[in-house]
């Protein structure tokens, strides 16, 4: 939380020496993560593919007006492979917010502490991509739903890859207290 806390404080104090507001300071925090999760993510499978299987690709300008005809589905298609990633990142955080509170209320008081640096983490993904989700609904209120099955898709993959190989489970089975299975 250290390392997060200094890196705002040094965004904030660079804004201020430049004459920026807060609020486009945080507008300019929730772009990055959003370009960060979703287009540069790409760029860089992109260039990596160049770079190491010699596939070559292209990019093609083309007019961004309404009437595209045919070829306004394909231009849609296309798009969706950007949006997949964000929106898996979110239904992950906010599953998680979900698990991690349900797990705390079942456990008791011991386990509040460790759920609040995790908690902080996850509403802080949230909230930066909060204009991506309100981006997504559009004026329908709706998710695309090819975008909503592959995200949710992705995210069970991810957790289930998670579950399996979480370093913090003790791998030799329960651990059971020191006075053994009779404990009085």
């Amino acid at each position: 939380m250290a390392l997060f806390i200094s890196i705002a404080a040094t965004g904030i104090l660079e804004m201020q020496w430049g004459g920026v507001g807060i609020d486009d300071w945080w507008r300019n925090e929730q772009f990055w993560v959003i370009g960060g999760v979703s287009s540069h993510l790409f760029a860089l499978f992109q260039g990596l593919l160049k770079v190491l299987a010699g596939v070559n690709t292209n990019f093609t300008v083309t007019s961004k007006g309404a009437d595209d005809g045919a070829f306004s589905e394909l231009y849609l298609f296309k798009w969706t492979s950007l949006l997949i990633p964000p929106t898996t990142l979110l239904i992950i955080n906010i599953v998680g917010v979900v698990v991690g509170v349900s797990d705390a209320i079942n456990n008791g008081y011991d386990s509040w502490g460790p759920l609040f640096g995790r908690l902080f983490f996850a509403f802080w993904v949230i909230v930066h991509l909060y204009p991506f989700l309100k981006g997504l609904l559009g004026k329908q209120d709706r998710m695309p739903t090819i975008i909503l099955v592959w995200s949710i898709l992705l995210a069970s993959i991810l957790t289930l890859m998670w579950v399996r190989i979480n370093p913090f489970v003790n791998r030799d089975g329960p651990v059971l207290e020191v006075c053994g299975l009779n404990c009085d």
